[in-house]
């Protein structure tokens, strides 16, 4: 007669079982902690990027022209006045480049009446709801909520560095450039206008462009990633500074 071993009744997980259950939990928060720090830092670093290149072809223009182009900025970082970044020869009026931009994006040429000035106008930024970087990053001034969230400590303590804190903007030439006067951004309905000289190939004034890591809301967390791009009045140059945060690095700011 064949005999079957008695199967094992079941009793519940094992305690090692249960060890290793929690021991795979833990992995998986970390690193669905981590991908969320890294999706904002890499937000944050390829909006800094598309600023950059904002104003490197507006620069461009300006150089290969050697007309003076002016860089006009309006709307607000949502989808009701959606924020938008256009440029054409300093000679159009702000409303000229404006109307012009918004019928470009919505498919429409320049007006004839505007000459081959309209023909200059490009729309190198627009806000665009969905976009994973404008998503979990944004465009910010020094004094909005996310700026001075994103400086808050942590809930261990750490904290981000303070810009003003390291080169140049402790001693160099860029200190005191902190402050919203130089923001070319309002996000209102305001019309902002920077002028690039086409006969010297430099900026008129001086600008920063601060820019913070955020969640899906909009909101930004204590110790996130950071960045600002500076440019210099009379410079011909545009500087890239980056804070991968306290969050998940180590919260230093360096040029990048």
């Amino acid at each position: 007669m064949t005999t079957h071993p008695r199967g094992r009744v079941a009793s519940g997980y094992s305690l090692i079982e249960l060890l290793v259950v929690l021991a795979i939990v833990g992995i998986l928060s970390i690193v669905g902690v981590t991908m969320i720090g890294n999706r904002q830092s890499g937000a944050v670093r390829s909006l800094l990027d598309e600023m950059e290149g904002v104003l490197s072809n507006a620069h461009k223009s300006a150089t290969a022209t050697g007309a003076d182009v002016a860089i006009v900025t309006w709307g607000t970082w949502d989808t009701t006045t959606p924020f938008r970044v256009a440029h054409g020869v300093a000679s159009l009026k702000d409303t000229d480049i404006q109307t012009t931009a918004n019928n470009l994006l919505a498919g429409t040429p320049p007006d004839a009446a505007l000459g081959a000035a309209g023909q200059t106008v490009a729309v190198p930024f627009s806000f665009q709801p969905g976009d994973p970087s404008q998503m979990r990053a944004r465009i910010v001034s020094l004094g909005s909520t996310q700026w001075t969230n994103v400086m808050l400590p942590t809930a261990s303590g750490t904290k981000n560095q303070v810009l003003t804190e390291v080169e140049p903007f402790k001693t160099g030439p860029m200190t005191g450039l902190l402050d919203d006067a130089n923001n070319l951004f309002t996000f209102s309905s305001t019309l902002r206008r920077f002028v690039i000289s086409g006969s010297n190939k430099r900026f008129a004034s001086t600008i920063i462009i601060p820019v913070v890591g955020t969640n899906t809301n909009g909101g930004a967390l204590p110790g996130g990633p950071m960045g600002m791009i500076v440019v210099l009045g009379n410079g011909g140059s545009i500087y890239k500074f980056y804070n991968p945060g306290i969050r998940d690095s180590d919260g230093q700011w360096r040029r990048i």
